[in-house]
């Protein structure tokens, strides 16, 4: 801070001989103020100058002293005020500089905000060496739109959004549950004959949960393990074990590992071997006697269980492999800069005052931030918010799914799905990672399903796992009533309460939650790019 100075030449007034002035100087920082009279002569003959005055010097010096007085209070009033507005201008600048918007928040307020965004950098998955890969990436993508890897079709009629008719086989793709089209790629597709046609998704037969969108699904990790819990429920402990999963899920494309390691042999043998350059494919998977079209440990198993173990792995490292290139893929479906984001970055107009109060609701009143916290607005842990599943409005949801409880046998055994996928098996890329912690010695109660995550919330209906809230209304009515009652849903106590928020309350969460869609994915990785 410069400090600031005035110079006042008052008056003049006369002894009979001898002119003076009178000046004032005044100079102030923020922790100094100095003030000081000085008496200049000049040396000249005054009755030369001003003989009119000459006899008057004694009662103009009183007068002078008299207003100079006067003029030092006014001056040192004015001092005060400038400093004051000086020290409240330096305040609000150094609160700028901060980023705080403090004409809505307090600085704790914002502390909390700030920890909400940017987004990070992509997070590291050292399970999977091939997660940023080019190549596998590019397979990845091939394989997102890949139909062929689908079994037959068990359920669902064309006018229910179905893609076959019963028995069809190569039908379904990833990309038809989270579609393109959608924008954030979820089920747009799906029609129950409900009042929301989309709760749950039609693969090859109904299944009990509602299809999330998989944008941004790349930052599900624990803040403080850094455990890769994937699903509604936690179904595995990585990516890639995650994504091998649906091409063998019965209710979703109803394949097998083996019709997948045929159809990447005879379709994306060169795709596959550049991504995975370190395992090529075995030139024998093309003898279907040594290894059958169809099996797993699902379907086909008297054909899986006729393998021997060699060939197994040689199998089960193509699933591994399959898995891997998906989540190099699903790497790339990020979605940034979102309102939210802009506004936390200094943009105070990116979101509205209803947006902002909406926001303080958010991390006070509300207490949605004890969970949905972090840039996802997921904490990545699991809870019993007390939801009773309403089969009138989810017809193929299940009201006796026990959540995390049911997948910590697939995770921690190693024959569960015959090979040893968890992060700590041999085919994870670092098996001695800890992440998991003491998971797999827990004992865990029905009822616990993970936090989902905020971005694009309000773009993505419908809602819950079973997809039975059809609007952000819906579910902010539901948290504000305190969830449902006790005894109406799997597992507890539940852990919210009622929130007793006003209609104006709700409409500004409401608010709130708009500000969370950031851009769209890029399009070149939303292209259909399969072998034909």
């Amino acid at each position: 801070m410069k400090s600031v100075g005035w110079i006042f030449p008052v008056d003049t007034y006369f002894t009979c001989r001898t002119r003076y002035s009178v000046v004032f100087n005044l100079s102030y920082t923020p922790t100094k103020t100095t003030f000081s009279i000085t008496k200049k002569l000049d040396v000249v003959n005054a009755i030369k100058d001003n003989p009119v005055q000459v006899c008057n010097g004694e009662r103009a010096m009183q007068r002078y002293i008299k207003y100079a007085g006067l003029l030092v209070g006014s001056l040192a009033f004015a001092i005060t005020s400038a400093y004051c507005v000086d020290a409240a201008t330096d305040r609000k600048k150094a609160t700028q500089s901060a980023g705080i918007d403090s004409a809505n928040f307090s600085q704790q307020e914002w502390a909390t905000i700030k920890a909400l965004s940017p987004l990070p950098g992509l997070p590291m998955d050292t399970t999977n060496k091939y997660r940023d890969s080019p190549a596998a990436m590019l397979l990845g993508q091939k394989l997102f739109f890949e139909p062929r890897l689908s079994g037959p079709i068990q359920a669902g009629t064309p006018k229910e959004g179905q893609l076959g008719a019963i028995g069809d086989v190569g039908k379904i793709a990833c990309r038809n549950c989270h579609m393109p089209e959608s924008k954030w790629l979820f089920d747009i597709r799906s029609k129950n004959g409900g009042t929301i046609p989309n709760a749950t998704a039609l693969g090859s037969n109904w299944m009990t949960r509602n299809v999330s969108s998989v944008v941004n699904t790349v930052f599900y990790i624990h803040p403080g393990s850094g455990a890769h819990w994937r699903e509604n429920d936690g179904f595995s402990d990585s990516e890639w074990f995650d994504a091998q999963s649906e091409p063998e899920g019965p209710p979703v494309q109803n394949g097998s590992r083996l019709q997948l390691a045929h159809v990447i042999f005879e379709h994306y043998r060169t795709d596959y071997n550049n991504a995975f350059p370190e395992g090529p494919l075995d030139p024998g998977l093309g003898d279907y006697k040594r290894f059958p079209a169809t099996g797993s440990p699902y379907t086909d198993m008297a054909n899986w269980n006729s393998l021997n173990a060699g060939d197994k792995e040689i199998i089960n490292r193509i699933l591994v492999s399959y898995g891997k290139a998906i989540e190099a893929y699903l790497r790339k479906l990020v979605s940034r800069n979102a309102p939210f984001d802009r506004y936390v970055a200094g943009g105070r107009d990116a979101i509205s005052h209803e947006a902002k109060a909406g926001l303080k609701l958010f991390i006070g009143k509300a207490g949605c931030i004890h969970c949905h916290n972090t840039p996802l607005f997921s904490d990545d842990d699991f809870h019993v918010i007390g939801l009773h599943i309403d089969t009138s409005l989810s017809p193929h949801a299940d009201p006796n799914e026990p959540g995390r409880a049911a997948n910590q046998a697939l995770i921690c055994g190693t024959t569960v799905a015959d090979g040893d996928f968890n992060v700590t098996g041999h085919f994870s890329d670092d098996p001695a990672t800890t992440r998991n912690g003491s998971f797999c010695a827990q004992t865990i109660p029905p009822g616990l399903w993970r936090t989902k995550g905020l971005r694009q919330v309000a773009n993505t209906a419908p809602y819950f796992r079973d997809g039975q809230a059809e609007t952000l209304d819906d579910v902010i009515e539901f948290y504000d009533r305190g969830g449902d009652p006790a005894g109406t849903f799997l597992g507890g106590p539940k852990e919210i309460q009622p929130l007793h928020l006003t209609s104006e309350e709700k409409a500004q969460l409401k608010e709130f939650l708009k500000t969370l869609t950031g851009e769209p994915v890029p399009v070149r990785y939303l292209r259909d790019l399969h072998n034909r």
